[in-house]
């Protein structure tokens, strides 16, 4: 007898060893991983259902209310989906979450802006606190699909209809008790046929509620991950910790109403576990744990919101501190800086004075200087880098009040707020023409116009959509009353005659090419004054058109330069 338990007890500790090892070496190649990944930009492919995903705490905060966030033309405008993508290593669904808020939301409070500067610089400078908490989050990932949004908005559209046939179904097996006194047979015949329709009713309701038991286990989850992160808190963030615990302990109660996971994976092989199930489907535990689960969410969104959002921040921060690290080696040119914020700056101060500022999703972008004392009208042929210089002011400001740093060798500006109106479309859908949109598009920014924050405004191609002598009268009156308020203005324009017009009001920016017989040469930097070089018609010879219509166009040019009208041009028809 003593052979066979010290065979069992070696053959014991050899299982248990062998996990232990196991163990031992999946946490050491996945901080092999960590420690590799760090500072390399990822790899990332999204589509609309992943930011779908991403949007749900961003829509939550907006629905509530949430001012100063980026609007979804400003978010179009400069294809901040793609920068988010670029800079995006996040690690949970709740980082990615967290991250895409913070791109929307700048912030224009001092000491928000500093913690979170001072958060990023934390994961930057300690290596071991950051992979421990890395490691941590990893053991969560992503969900796929996220149903965070159901804790965090209205979910009893979620909860059983008719509630009482379940309840009622869980006592019925029970009644093949009294009928023992009766029959044996008829009891048992009662207690299997009772049993297999509570089977089959549970299969029927689990495939119904399937989204909701999916967002009652990843609650579980990001409270379990919540404990776990307090339990490992680094001494430098406790602060940001703390609330973790306050907001882990209030919702700690859904953890006492189960998991739901053996149902969600269905009969895995473990014996312990497909009994467990086999109990729950015959007495439908799981349906009584989904009911009150569902009612404690509802009672608690504002909570699963908060917690959601100081999780995600802790992985959106260590994502930044990353993209951080990328920009400072020494392959990367090292090409940011940490922006001076003037924040008690007057009206009547500059805006922006900037050097080397570079777009950060351009490769070997040239850098130019971003200098605002009063209002920038900017000309320039076409492809001469107009609209890119308004995105990378744009989006550098963004990144200023987001990430705390950005894509120049020097900034100093007042705190300034985003708005656009740049690559606007028709609205085939709502039976808007392009005018229409982009006059809507206007109205918003008049719209955002506060006393509080100085608006950057950036304007591409003023009101493009309509004739051009109404165009003009139009858009220098727009540009003139919008000059006048709390503003940084930015707008590019093919309209020259814009540039004599608000003289007085607006400096005078210029970008040009060097065009030889065969090709245009951009040299992308901006300059002073206003554009004196046209490249359309030279464009349509460098792609090949005919020569007649270049000498003619030509032609039309000259004409009109003389005389102030356009040639009139004979048909063949009769």
């Amino acid at each position: 007898m003593s052979d066979y338990l010290i065979v069992a007890t070696f053959a014991a500790a050899i299982i248990i060893g062998a996990n232990i090892v196991q163990n031992l070496m999946r946490n050491k190649k996945l901080r092999k991983s960590i420690h590799h990944s760090w500072g390399v930009l990822p790899e990332n492919d999204y589509d609309e259902y992943d930011y779908k995903n991403f949007s749900q705490l961003f829509n939550f905060r907006n629905k509530k209310g949430a001012e100063m966030t980026v609007d979804d033309i400003t978010w179009n405008d400069l294809e901040l989906g793609n920068f988010f993508s670029f800079i995006n290593c996040t690690i949970t669904s709740m980082g990615d979450n967290a991250l895409y808020c913070l791109l929307r939301t700048p912030l224009y409070n001092k000491e928000k802006l500093l913690e979170r500067i001072n958060t990023i610089n934390y994961w930057n400078n300690h290596r071991d606190e950051r992979e421990m908490t890395q490691t941590i989050l990893t053991r969560v990932g992503k969900f796929r699909p996220s149903r965070m949004d159901l804790l965090m908005d209205k979910c009893d559209f979620l909860e059983l209809e008719k509630p009482w046939v379940f309840k009622v179904l869980t006592c019925v097996p029970f009644l093949a008790i009294p009928l023992l006194f009766i029959s044996y047979g008829f009891a048992a015949l009662w207690a299997i046929m009772s049993m297999a329709l509570n089977a089959f009713y549970h299969g029927y309701k689990v495939r119904e509620i399937s989204a909701g038991m999916e967002a009652v286990v990843q609650a579980t989850k990001i409270i379990s991950l919540a404990k776990k992160l307090y339990k490992n808190k680094p001494q430098g963030l406790n602060f940001k910790y703390e609330k973790i615990k306050v907001l882990s302990n209030i919702l700690e109660p859904i953890l006492n109403k189960g998991s739901f996971n053996s149902v969600l994976m269905g009969f895995t092989g473990n014996i312990s576990m497909d009994v467990m199930s086999m109990f729950n489907m015959v007495f439908l535990v799981d349906l009584w744990l989904y009911q009150s689960s569902l009612k404690f969410i509802e009672h608690h969104h504002e909570d699963f919101a908060c917690l959601i959002e100081a999780i995600g921040e802790i992985d959106a921060t260590i994502s930044i501190a990353s993209y951080k690290e990328y920009l400072s080696r020494e392959e990367n040119s090292g090409y940011f800086c940490e922006p001076e914020l003037i924040w008690n700056a007057s009206n009547n101060d500059f805006n922006i004075q900037a050097d080397g500022v570079v777009h950060p999703l351009i490769k070997r972008c040239t850098p130019n200087p971003v200098i605002s004392l009063k209002p920038t009208l900017i000309t320039g042929s076409n492809a001469s880098g107009k609209s890119t210089y308004l995105k990378t002011v744009v989006i550098n400001t963004l990144m200023v009040h987001t990430l705390g740093f950005c894509l120049a060798k020097k900034w100093v500006s007042k705190p300034l707020f985003p708005i656009t109106s740049m690559a606007l479309r028709d609205n085939m859908l709502n039976g808007e023409s392009y005018f229409i949109a982009e006059i809507k598009s206007l109205k918003r920014i008049f719209s955002r116009v506060n006393s509080e924050i100085t608006c950057l405004c950036v304007i591409d191609e003023v009101l493009r959509g309509t004739n051009t002598i109404e165009r003009i009268a139009a858009s220098s009156q727009l540009l003139h009353a919008l000059s006048r308020e709390n503003t940084c203005i930015f707008a590019a324009t093919h309209d020259i005659e814009l540039t004599y017009i608000l003289s007085d009001v607006f400096s005078n920016k210029h970008f040009e090419e060097d065009i030889n017989d065969d090709d245009i040469i951009f040299d992308y930097k901006i300059k002073d004054g206003r554009a004196t070089s046209r490249n359309a018609i030279k464009l349509l010879k460098i792609m090949g058109f005919s020569s007649d219509i270049i000498k003619n166009a030509n032609d039309a040019v000259e004409v009109f330069e003389r005389q102030n009208k356009w040639t009139k041009l004979e048909g063949d028809y009769k």
